[in-house]
């Protein structure tokens, strides 16, 4: 007979304050920090210290049952006051912050100025009070009701990895999206959306081939930083760090959307119209009720859509970047990802900007909708004239790969598409022999683009092919003969078409065999 606790919610004793983070790429006199304090309850065996990943901010055996559900009810830290500190690999500290004071909901940031030295390190996120008396006064409460309870009893609260890249790198960047790229979620029916808040790591199916080709990629672009970006919300931060682990990636960053943002950027623009009725009206009620309505239907668009917030990482990233790293970037057709990567290589070779930028991202309906505020249109030509000041006009980006999904338009369809929402002939001008993105069909098809651009050996495709024989793919399992019609009816373009038939070629000879 099964345990009839076996599932009833945990029995909570205490509280635990963790930093949860997701890793940072910097160079060598910039980078930038980023996290949330939040509460976990947790049971008394979770008390002890040692169990504790504070990377992922799991215990021990949570790895493989935590689900983003159970992170939507995690108990924000109003204002706490932070330091902190980077350790190299032999465990040295190079860098301590002053005070830094995250915001009400818990979120902070630090930027480092200081000249770090290049590598692989460790920053720790150190607690040191509360500037909230909310937030102190909860934890009094809390104290007084809990026998020998391990709050404020931690200093140390987070741990995060942080890549710094020498101020003349040359090498190359991977940035990637998540869902449709490399996790084959459901984010067309209401229903997968749903289920998505209730997967565990181990439930989260990959794309096939792709955990395989992100880590051939860092081998063949010698150990080439790879960062993620999603439009997940925040609170799947944890359930994404076990999964990625779960596929043996390693990452240097992972960039989750803050949706309690948008929210709160509603609430405060309905208080402020309350308060300052004048200036709301200032140019007439017309202008005022249209700017209004494009506001709302903007901020609730941008709680699903991913322009404005994709475009803003890809841009604040680069920031941290150095001037000469190459980016190759990857995406999927199912929302605007060609359109952002294209917007990004644009913004950054300084074809659009000043206030003509900041008008046309304002103005731009794509795929029929409206998703970028005035607000986020200003904050984008701030980091590409940020970016500009730095860096010069340079277009980083030396290849983008969109996969070509059943749920968005084809290659074609995707350039014709982007063609018409530039103005002009913008895209003609600037991409006149090479396009801003190709679109290719899965692993395979992006394995093939980047061994004919270089990025790949040949000898690297074969155990991303390896990997995908017997996955589950559209309901169907991935044979050999599944695999080799996937590989002869590939969208690839004319450039690798030769390594696209030497490809075909050697998988009919080794499946023969």
């Amino acid at each position: 007979m099964p345990d009839q606790n076996q599932n009833s919610q945990p029995n909570f004793t205490d509280i635990k304050r963790i930093a949860v983070c997701g890793g940072s790429l910097g160079r060598e006199r910039r980078s930038y920090i980023r996290g949330q304090v939040v509460d976990i309850g947790i049971t008394d065996p979770m008390k002890a210290e040692g169990l504790w990943d504070l990377v992922t901010g799991l215990f021990s055996g949570e790895e493989s049952k935590i689900t983003p559900f159970l992170d939507f009810s995690l108990a924000p830290v109003r204002k706490p006051v932070l330091r902190i500190d980077i350790r190299n690999e032999s465990g040295e500290k190079i860098f301590s912050s002053g005070k830094v004071k995250a915001d009400e909901d818990g979120f902070f940031s630090c930027e480092v100025r200081d000249k770090l030295p290049t590598g692989k390190h460790t920053f720790q996120v150190y607690l040191e009070g509360l500037d909230s008396f909310r937030q102190y006064s909860k934890d009094l409460a809390h104290l007084n009701n809990t026998e020998d309870s391990i709050l404020g009893k931690t200093t140390i609260v987070g741990k995060g990895k942080l890549r710094v890249l020498s101020e003349d790198y040359k090498g190359y960047i991977v940035t990637s999206d998540i869902d449709q790229t490399y996790l084959a979620t459901d984010i067309h029916s209401g229903k997968g959306k749903f289920s998505t808040l209730f997967e565990t790591p181990e439930q989260k199916r990959c794309l096939p081939g792709m955990p395989e080709l992100y880590r051939q990629l860092r081998l063949g672009l010698d150990n080439a930083p790879l960062a993620f970006i999603s439009a997940s919300p925040h609170f799947f931060r944890r359930t994404m760090l076990a999964t990625i682990a779960n596929h043996n990636i390693e990452i240097e960053s992972l960039h989750l959307k803050y949706l309690e943002g948008t929210i709160k950027g509603v609430f405060d623009k309905v208080v402020g119209t309350f308060f300052n009725p004048l200036e709301f009206l200032q140019n007439g009620f017309r202008p005022a009720w249209s700017r209004t309505k494009k506001f709302f239907g903007a901020s609730y668009q941008s709680l699903f859509d991913q322009m404005a917030y994709k475009l803003s990482i890809l841009l604040h990233d680069r920031v941290f970047q150095p001037t000469h790293s190459k980016e190759i970037l990857m995406g999927d057709n199912t929302e605007s990802d060609y359109m952002i990567f294209t917007l990004y290589q644009i913004i950054c070779l300084g074809r659009l900007e000043g206030d003509v930028l900041e008008d046309y991202l304002y103005e731009l309906n794509f795929l029929g909708r409206d998703a970028i505020t005035r607000d986020a249109a200003k904050r984008i030509r701030k980091l590409g004239e940020e970016n500009i000041r730095i860096h010069g006009k340079i277009n980083p980006v030396q290849l983008s790969l969109i996969n070509i999904t059943e749920k968005g338009p084809d290659n074609l369809g995707m350039i014709e598409l982007v063609k018409s929402s530039l103005p002009g002939q913008l895209w003609q001008t600037i991409f006149p022999n090479e396009n801003a993105f190709y679109g290719t069909e899965g692993a395979i098809g992006m394995s093939v683009i980047l061994n004919s651009s270089g990025y790949l050996d040949l000898a690297q495709i074969f155990p991303i092919v390896s990997e995908m024989i017997g996955e589950m793919h559209h309901g169907k399992i991935l044979d050999e003969e599944t695999i080799l019609k996937h590989s002869k009816n590939l969208t690839i373009p004319a450039f690798a078409k030769k390594e696209q038939e030497v490809l075909v070629n050697l998988l009919e000879r080794a499946f023969q065999s």
